[in-house]
């Protein structure tokens, strides 16, 4: 429910798709790709966290890349979060308070909620999702009359092609990248409890919030082309701006509400600062002798320096951390998947649990590693950001498409079942 998922819904007309074009893609990219996340889940009834259960397919060294990944995936969303956030607190102060001030105060929230463990964070969480509903189902009643289906003209051609790809590429990774701390909330659970009610519970938790939010945000972009008011908010705040803008006929209590979408953020990044902390712990047996409290609070000082920066160029920052992170994500989800049907046949039985913290027993990884750079070259070849565009991504349209998500999906999971078959055929003789 948090602003962030509005800055995502405004990418879409951004790219030049109309408010219909971009709920088309909205609406069904959730449906399914939600299920994945759902699905990575259920893996904390292992008693492990994901980036620890990891290794079971990467291979104890070779899962190092997915601890590093993890990190920078973590510490990438609590700068998001809080600059989308911050953008909500600038409207509403008229610009007195800076982004970057905005960001600090977010952000050290997010690091004293944290500092206070994990069970105070399962009891804040539960409940502080329903006051950024009230938000949006305001600013959806009082701004509804800007909102408008044909306020930017209809893409046609591979030019229009292009942009459903690249926002179907954006609405995917904002999705999946829950994979990486889905599973390290539920740890917690008894071992006996269904999975299928943890995955029904993920996926409506994630995907119901997603595609109302999403579909809010790329209306309210509508209404900054209809309105010259609202384009010049958004211009100056952001997001934040025609928010604030559709909030405006409440009054006082409009502005209340603007306060509380940015401060929306912060049960949306409690989750990424506590888990940048329980990736760190798995550099080693080292790292788990360090107080977590160390590395949430490094994870902490690294969000402000990144979102302070990002904020001058937040669209751009937007897209470009969406498509990295969609691109190592699907490699990530592509080896663990692989490994549990193909190699271990959907048994959980066949995880011996009890080593997680041997490297002796497991694999180097040196077949996660490989499937990772042809991953990787895969996505080289797709990926369509503001500083690069790849060969393949090119020959779409005038300004190109974003398929790094489906090459990185295709190389990385072609390359792993043979280099795992491979790895354990030679670490067997």
């Amino acid at each position: 429910m948090a602003v962030a998922t509005l800055s995502v819904g405004t990418l879409g007309p951004i790219f030049g798709l109309t408010f219909w074009d971009s709920f088309a893609i909205i609406l069904p990219v959730n449906i399914f790709t939600c299920m994945i996340p759902a699905w990575t889940a259920t893996i904390g009834l292992t008693g492990l966290r994901m980036t620890t259960f990891s290794r079971y397919s990467f291979g104890y060294w070779g899962n190092l890349i997915v601890v590093v990944f993890s990190m920078i995936s973590t510490t990438g969303w609590n700068a998001i979060n809080a600059i989308s956030g911050a953008s909500c607190l600038a409207a509403v102060s008229g610009g007195s308070l800076p982004s970057w001030a905005g960001v600090i105060i977010i952000t050290t929230t997010v690091w004293v909620i944290c500092v206070f463990g994990i069970s105070w964070i399962h009891r804040i969480d539960a409940f502080i999702w329903i006051p950024p509903l009230i938000v949006w189902c305001v600013a959806a009643g009082t701004g509804a009359k800007h909102f408008s289906g044909d306020a930017i003209p209809a893409p046609t051609g591979a030019t229009g092609a292009g942009s459903a790809l690249s926002f179907i590429a954006v609405v995917f990774s904002f999705a999946v990248s829950w994979i990486n701390c889905a599973a390290d909330y539920n740890v917690r659970m008894p071992t006996e409890t269904p999975r299928y009610k943890i995955f029904i519970a993920t996926y409506i938790g994630i995907c119901v919030p997603a595609v109302l939010v999403q579909s809010l945000g790329a209306a309210l972009y509508s209404g900054a082309q209809t309105d010259p008011s609202w384009k010049a908010a958004f211009a100056a705040f952001g997001v934040g701006g025609p928010l604030a803008k559709a909030l405006e006929p409440a009054g006082g209590f409009g502005k209340f509400l603007v306060v509380l979408a940015g401060l929306s953020s912060i049960p949306n990044n409690i989750p990424n600062n506590y888990s940048f902390a329980l990736h760190a712990q798995n550099f080693g047996p080292w790292a788990v002798r360090v107080p977590r409290i160390l590395f949430v609070t490094m994870g902490y000082i690294i969000a402000i320096i990144v979102g302070s920066l990002a904020s001058l160029s937040f669209a751009s920052s937007l897209q470009t951390f969406l498509s990295i992170i969609g691109y190592w994500t699907v490699i990530h989800i592509v080896v663990v998947a692989e490994e549990h049907i193909f190699f271990r046949k959907c048994r959980w039985s066949s995880y011996s649990l009890d080593a997680w913290n041997e490297p002796a027993l497991f694999n180097f990884g040196w077949s996660a590693i490989g499937a990772f750079c042809f991953g990787f070259l895969g996505a080289a070849m797709g990926m369509n950001v503001e500083w690069f565009s790849g060969p393949i991504a090119r020959l779409i349209g005038a300004h190109g498409a974003n398929v790094g998500q489906e090459l990185s999906f295709a190389f990385s999971a072609l390359t792993f079942p043979l280099l795992r078959w491979l790895e354990l055929r030679w670490s067997s003789e």
